[in-house]
């Protein structure tokens, strides 16, 4: 039940303390597979994993089997916030090491659960190696599959707040470029059970996300991009502020000059490497961590 895991989410913390070596493998081990419906998608063969922009990076494509990989803080104590994490890709890959794996472990260390999200992707065959381009049809369709990926993730970690030792009510999601569109979009099309209570969009890509008023529950809005990113996402982020800002509702924008598209986690030498720890100043003030 749900004290039983709760004491073994425990005690895995208590001997990640002891021995840190053991701890990626101990607090990363659960991969939870969410509801989905591949209705109206031509998957050919299984989940394809590749290397990313640098050599350690992990990327995976042709995603078909949306999952959450969860990771806890190693710290004893109670955790309280928790962050569902959309890598990008252009809904054709899941940059999983820069925009997902390093972004949990820096949450871990602030206390925050972190829970990545490998979400439905374009079938590989449909592209091949072509450039993304204008009108970005199967990137749009695919977006209708994979922020119902995106929702089924919050409502999983608030229908088991308890087992994770959190709290329903500070649950946020955040996205990188088409993970962006990904948070965005659930945001708009969420319902009372599976609302995010705090959203964060790092260079999203919205174009390919339906044009739509503000959700009226208004859930507090981080954003942070450059106006160097050579898709030229910075534009939407002011309209998307100004947006939030006519309603009303909570949002801050860093809206940087310097720093290409993709910067996720990695360091630039730049202002835009501050955009996390921004982040987690903004989670605090608006009164969502922990």
């Amino acid at each position: 039940d749900h004290r039983d895991l709760h004491l073994s989410i425990r005690r895995q913390r208590q001997m990640c303390i002891r021995d840190r070596f053991l701890c990626d493998s101990l607090m990363t081990q659960e991969i939870i597979t969410l509801e989905y419906d591949n209705t109206g998608l031509d998957y050919r063969g299984p989940e394809v994993k590749t290397k990313g922009y640098l050599k350690n990076d992990l990327s995976f494509k042709n995603i078909s089997i949306p999952t959450i990989q969860v990771f806890l803080p190693v710290e004893d104590s109670k955790v309280s916030t928790a962050m569902i994490v959309c890598p990008g890709g252009g809904m054709r890959g899941n940059a999983f090491t820069h925009e997902g794996l390093d972004v949990a472990k820096a949450l871990n260390k602030i206390g925050i659960a972190a829970f990545v999200l490998k979400y439905r992707l374009v079938p590989d065959h449909l592209y091949g190696n072509e450039q993304l381009k204008e009108p970005f049809l199967n990137e749009k369709k695919q977006l209708t599959y994979g922020y119902l990926d995106g929702l089924n993730a919050i409502e999983h970690v608030r229908d088991n707040a308890e087992r994770y030792n959190i709290d329903p009510n500070k649950i946020g999601i955040m996205g990188f470029s088409a993970g962006g569109a990904v948070t965005m979009e659930a945001t708009y099309k969420s319902q009372e059970k599976n609302r995010p209570n705090f959203i964060a969009s790092i260079y999203p890509w919205m174009v390919i996300v339906e044009d739509q008023e503000p959700p009226s529950y208004g859930p507090p809005l981080f954003m942070a991009c450059t106006t160097e990113d050579s898709w030229k996402l910075s534009s939407r982020c002011a309209e998307l502020y100004i947006e939030w800002v006519r309603k009303g509702f909570i949002s801050e924008l860093h809206n940087y000059h310097h720093g290409a598209h993709g910067f996720g986690m990695r360091k630039t030498g730049y202002p835009v490497d501050n955009w996390f720890n921004n982040m987690v100043n903004w989670i605090e003030a608006v009164g969502m961590l922990n």
